[in-house]
């Protein structure tokens, strides 16, 4: 038999938390990751404490998600460093920065989890191999805070949930009408998730934006998928998920989670390694198919 093909992964958002037990785990795998973090110094830092361990398969390269200019510079380096990847791993993500639900906060939650993600998702496409075995992957890291029981507006739910003919127009119109009916001061007539129980809860209100920009990666890993199964000839086999680690203890809730980030890297490694055939396109939590 011959040696089997070395992998490349991509995880961002990895210098801590879930991001950085993805990369541990796939490591122990034997599979070359790269670990990606906004904060060169907090990157290789993590990196360090990783070779610590003893896994020297790992690399890491800055990655600002909310930056063109960032996300292009990675796919330059991928390209000419290792010609290709097998794996793209979207975690990298932000609940809210500031008690004050304004426009320029709740942008910055959407051009992060949302906007984000789509960009580094199309500039690193053209990057994944044709001969992945199972398939390349493109994984989402998402939440149950995004499924659609939680959005008030029946609208969008009878929309949303129509994935077979969901599309990248209309993922984005859904996150730009948030945005323009929080400068409007009409979120409630919008429809969008009311989360009376966090009002007063340590996390506040900007929940609000972090819910909306969930339930649109969910969407786009559908209108991904629409996508790449519609395009005639491409010869590559692309299989894309979004995944819920659920509710683990990190940064992001103040360590109030009730997980492990071992737990909670559980299904986004599992969807990595395994690539089932089944639920391409929808969302995963505990190595299962659930509701969006």
């Amino acid at each position: 038999m011959g040696k089997e093909a070395e992998r490349y992964v991509v995880v961002t958002g990895a210098n801590k938390g879930i991001g950085l037990e993805i990369v541990r785990q796939l490591a122990k795998e034997g599979i070359t990751v790269v670990l990606t973090a906004r904060d060169e110094t907090r990157g290789k830092e993590a990196l360090e404490s990783l070779k610590s361990q003893e896994l020297h398969n790992v690399n890491f390269h800055p990655l600002d998600v909310a930056s063109q200019e960032s996300i292009l510079a990675l796919a330059d380096w991928l390209r000419k460093t290792y010609g290709g990847i097998d794996i793209l791993i979207n975690n990298a993500g932000i609940a809210s920065v500031d008690k004050d639900v304004t426009f320029e906060t709740v942008k910055l939650v959407l051009d992060t989890n949302y906007f984000g993600v789509k960009n580094v998702t199309k500039a690193l496409l053209p990057l994944l191999h044709d001969d992945t075995p199972g398939g390349a992957r493109v994984i989402v890291v998402a939440s149950r805070l995004g499924q659609l029981k939680n959005l008030e507006s029946k609208d969008y739910v009878k929309t949303l949930s129509d994935r077979e003919h969901l599309t990248e127009e209309v993922v984005d119109s859904f996150v730009n009408h948030h945005l323009k009916d929080v400068v409007d001061g009409s979120k409630k007539e919008g429809g969008w998730p009311n989360w009376i129980d966090w009002v007063n809860s340590p996390f506040g209100r900007p929940v609000e934006a972090y819910s909306v920009s969930k339930v649109a990666v969910i969407a786009y890993v559908s209108a991904l998928h629409n996508t790449l199964v519609a395009r005639p000839g491409s010869g590559k086999k692309i299989n894309v998920f979004s995944c819920c680690p659920g509710y683990v203890a990190t940064d992001l809730n103040k360590n109030r989670g009730t997980k492990t980030v071992e737990e909670g890297a559980d299904t986004p490694v599992w969807l990595a390694l395994q690539s089932p055939e089944e639920g391409i396109g929808k969302l995963w939590a505990e190595r299962k198919v659930v509701d969006f």
